[in-house]
């Protein structure tokens, strides 16, 4: 890379080094006097002197193999931004198509995992969601949440592709094909929180595509209107579609839908709401410090209540602003505001005037609605926990707020 490289990923670089500092500093032993005296090391101190062990050095993170994982994978998002250090801002549009078409494949083969039914070949991963179109991801939110960026992104390329003076209407169909394809994922997928997100996706898309399918050149618009009356209401054709799609699917749904996850109506009795109690005293009690990272399973089994006990395991928070907080502690809260206030900088440096009409190669109103549906996906979820996930968010985040000059030059 060269030094202008280094110059322009050197605040988000400065951020994912700290993060991966605070992780290392979790992983070293401390001396008895200080690790007793972090909250929530009460239970296991009263072990120690049972078992005339109180003198022993404890490393910050209750779990540290589990910290390890944490400190090792963060070679996925350092290597990410790496890369993406290397693009250009020209290289915007080509990162979505590649997310695009990774979007449908996974489609398709969510389908097939339909088809093929649980526990087929077609689910890559052993702890996945069986019966449910996971695609490539173990996790159907994960999944539903990347449909609905994949949306969004679609509707970008089309919104360009229809601003454009020579126009390929293959181009435009396959690119309003693939955020029709994304769209129906979400509904079909089951995750009640995809279903917004592609909502959500959806009219954001809409609201692109509408301005520049009546702005079109002059052109384009005189073959469009010699083509008859249909092909001037042709662009009110997706959300009729999709219309239709939902009502039939509400029609049909026999298996665990999205719809059908919303309309059973028993959101209370998810263990997620459940649990949420016992993680908020857990919030209350490590926030200082930390439980160190990748530690929550282990650790929310000292406040889980008797109630709630089963076979299977809480593995997440299910919030992951909250969980931050309870394996990062104060200093990780600060290392996630320090980012926060990075990316709000930029965007507003960017400006929100014409935000929807935009023009090609505005990657504002995407780059703000994606960040925006991991942002609220991340207080149900942790999507962001997901490799795949996170590389696409940092792509997209350092070609957006570090753009190199289009006309730079590579080595």
């Amino acid at each position: 890379m060269a030094r202008e490289d280094w110059r322009r990923i050197r605040a988000p670089l400065a951020i994912l080094l700290a993060l991966t500092l605070w992780i290392a500093v979790q992983l070293i032993p401390l001396a008895p006097s200080i690790w007793h005296a972090l909250p929530g090391r009460e239970l296991i101190v009263a072990i120690d002197r049972l078992l005339g062990q109180p003198d022993l050095w404890r490393p910050i993170s209750l779990t540290p193999s589990d910290t390890w994982n944490s400190l090792l994978a963060m070679t996925v998002p350092l290597a990410a931004l790496l890369v993406a250090g290397r693009l250009g801002a020209e290289d915007m549009a080509r990162v979505m198509q590649a997310l695009v078409i990774i979007a449908v494949v996974s489609g398709l083969l969510g389908l097939l995992q339909i088809v093929s039914g649980g526990g087929s070949p077609a689910y890559l991963y052993r702890i996945t969601n069986n019966g449910a179109m996971v695609g490539l991801f173990a996790n159907r939110n994960h999944h539903a949440v990347f449909q609905a960026c994949a949306v969004v992104f679609a509707a970008t390329l089309l919104r360009d592709e229809l601003m454009r003076r020579q126009q390929n209407p293959m181009i435009q169909l396959g690119y309003a094909a693939a955020a029709i394809l994304c769209t129906t994922m979400t509904m079909l997928i089951g995750s009640r929180a995809g279903l917004v997100a592609g909502g959500v996706a959806f009219a954001i898309g809409y609201a692109m595509i509408l301005p520049a399918w009546r702005g079109r050149p002059a052109v384009t618009r005189h073959r469009a209107a010699a083509a008859g009356k249909g092909a001037q209401w042709l662009v009110y054709t997706p959300p009729v579609l999709i219309a239709a799609l939902l009502a039939t699917i509400l029609f049909l749904a026999g298996r665990a839908t999205s719809l059908s996850r919303v309309a059973d109506n028993r959101v209370a009795e998810d263990l997620r709401v459940l649990a949420w109690p016992s993680v908020q005293q857990m919030a209350e009690t490590y926030w200082v410090a930390g439980a160190g990272f990748g530690s929550f399973p282990s650790v929310y089994r000292i406040f889980e209540a008797d109630a709630l006990l089963q076979p299977t395991y809480f593995n997440h928070a299910h919030n992951d602003w909250v969980e931050a907080l309870i394996t990062g502690g104060l200093p990780f809260a600060l290392i996630v505001a320090a980012a926060l206030i990075w990316f709000g900088r930029a965007a507003a440096r960017a400006g929100f005037t014409r935000l929807i009409k935009g023009h090609r190669g505005d990657y504002r109103l995407p780059v703000l609605a994606v960040v925006g549906l991991l942002a609220a996906a991340s207080a149900v979820d942790y999507p962001l926990r997901t490799p795949s996930l996170q590389v696409m968010a940092i792509m997209l985040l350092v070609l957006f707020v570090c753009p190199t000059p289009a006309t730079a030059r590579r080595e």
